[in-house]
């Protein structure tokens, strides 16, 4: 019981794409939640740092949704620095947007930008 990867649809704010699932991260309980749950898994967990105010960030959201979509075997996370500042900080996303590629409760990889090509590669090299 307690860490399987079936307990991430269980954490509020999900927002389920035509066949991914994107999280919304909105607080840092909920945030523990998620990373508790995936710490068992081999899935890949996709921390995608962004912030309202972030003009990349914002042309990336509709590509990032197409690759969601894509890829409905990792788990994608949406984080807002300004709201969770200390996640942020943990993973130095200083940068935005920020993707950081989780397995296991470690950093495994990361692509800063938009950088939608790169993002796809990174996807594809880690999500086995």
């Amino acid at each position: 019981m307690g860490s399987n990867a079936s307990s991430v649809h269980d954490v509020p704010s999900s927002m389920q794409t035509k066949s991914g699932l994107v999280v919304e991260i909105e607080s840092r309980r909920q945030w523990r939640l998620l990373f508790d749950s995936m710490k068992g898994s081999n899935k890949l967990l996709v921390i995608d740092f962004t912030a309202a105010w972030c003009g990349p960030c914002k042309a990336m959201e509709p590509r990032v949704k197409e690759i969601v979509s894509r890829y409905p075997e990792a788990v994608f996370a949406r984080v807002d620095v300004d709201r969770l500042m200390d996640v942020a900080g943990t993973y130095k996303a200083n940068t935005l947007p920020a993707f950081v590629f989780v397995k296991r409760g470690e950093e495994i990889d990361r692509v800063v930008g938009a950088k939608p090509n790169e993002l796809v590669n990174k996807i594809e090299k880690h999500r086995v």
